[in-house]
């Protein structure tokens, strides 16, 4: 009996130990499970810690990419209008160089038909020069206010960029009954490329199969020589229209136009394989920046055989007003019902979506009514606002 009571007692015993492991073995696993919840929260927050920024990284660099875009905008959008041109106070001032249609002779017979008005002549271009030569006082930072219709300084509601100049010479002038532009040659022209939006403009002359011409500036980026080639190799024509685009450095003296020239042309050359031969002064070739005129300027591009075209129509994207799709192909409808031969200007920058949204109505309506859409070369007869052959 003594030996039975002993054994219970060490039952007891044994069992009070086994518990006792037990309730450790818990406690440890317990701990141990903690201790890998917390490695793995570890983990985690240092994986959170180490891809998130990565992501701020990227979200920021694409921010500040698109605000560096936004910036050069706004610089050549400022640089435009600092360059802007005050013209002299009557609408002669404002007139384009009459089309020289002695060639032409449809041109010519339409034209003795159906303008009356004698007081519209050629003396209007003489006029003109004759101001530019008396520009000493022009302050480039006054920005030209003037009535689209008649030329004089009246509406203060319409402002201008240094492209804009209103044509008040009707030498060029038709009429042309119900709107229909048969038999009428049209030249599509954008100037200040390559943009973001160049590659639109291109698939949409590739819809309608219809050439245009593009005056370009400089830009040695992969993405825009890319565009230089495409321009040429779809059977468009490139022309020059500066490599800086900035007026007060092109026009200060003629070293720094033949240089700014001269960059664009390598450019071009070493990206298309051949030196274009047409050229669109910034500002149009009577613009007033340089203080003794245009004339060396103009010069120096016949010296070298390069033709420069300025335009009779334009789309009034330059005019620092929002028009619409509609206002923008009505600017230039109206006015190409009205010639024989039409040089439209137009512009190709990052903020000019509406242009490119209304080439594709544009270009129907032309093509409807039997319009020609031609690009321009140095063969095409050119429409200068200052003449090239009245300089010596």
């Amino acid at each position: 009996m003594i030996t039975s009571m002993y054994r219970g007692e060490e039952l007891q015993e044994e069992d009070k130990a086994n518990e006792k492991c037990h309730s450790n073995r818990l406690t440890t696993d317990s701990r141990r499970k903690r201790i890998n919840r917390l490695k793995t929260a570890i983990i985690i927050t240092i994986i959170i810690m180490m891809v998130l920024p990565t992501i701020l990284c990227i979200f920021l660099g694409f921010r500040v990419f698109e605000l560096q875009k936004d910036v050069k905008d706004l610089l050549d959008l400022h640089g435009q209008l600092e360059q802007s041109i005050k013209p002299a106070k009557s609408k002669e001032h404002y007139a384009y160089a009459a089309e020289n249609t002695n060639s032409e002779d449809e041109d010519q017979e339409e034209v003795d038909t159906h303008i009356s008005d004698p007081h519209n002549s050629v003396d209007d271009r003489d006029s003109s020069e004759d101001d530019i030569d008396n520009k000493d006082n022009v302050n480039l930072d006054d920005i030209d206010i003037q009535n689209s219709n008649t030329g004089d300084i009246s509406d203060l509601s319409l402002v201008t960029s240094p492209d804009y100049i209103v044509s008040t010479n009707e030498q060029d002038i038709l009429i042309v009954k119900d709107g229909i532009y048969n038999g009428k040659k049209v030249y599509l022209t954008f100037d200040d490329g390559p943009s973001i939006y160049t590659n639109d403009i291109l698939d949409i002359m590739a819809e309608y199969n219809v050439k245009a011409t593009f005056f370009v500036i400089g830009d040695t980026s992969k993405s825009a020589k890319k565009i230089y080639e495409r321009i040429v190799n779809e059977g468009h024509a490139i022309g020059l229209h500066s490599y800086s685009h900035d007026y007060r450095g092109i026009y200060n003296s003629l070293e720094d136009f033949d240089k700014d020239f001269t960059k664009l042309w390598d450019l071009l050359y070493d990206t298309i394989g051949f030196r274009p031969m047409i050229f669109r002064f910034p500002g149009g070739s009577a613009n007033r920046v340089h203080k003794h005129g245009m004339e060396e300027f103009i010069k120096y591009l016949k010296d070298k055989s390069v033709v420069y075209f300025d335009w009779n129509v334009l789309n009034e994207d330059a005019t620092g007003i929002d028009y619409s799709v509609e206002e923008l192909i009505d600017n230039i409808i109206s006015d190409v019902k009205r010639k024989n031969r039409s040089i439209v200007l137009m512009h190709d920058a990052s903020n000019k979506k509406t242009t490119v949204d209304s080439l594709s109505e544009l270009i129907e309506t032309l093509l409807e009514g039997g319009a020609t859409l031609l690009p321009l070369d140095e063969d095409v007869m050119p429409i200068q606002q200052i003449e090239a052959s009245s300089i010596e």
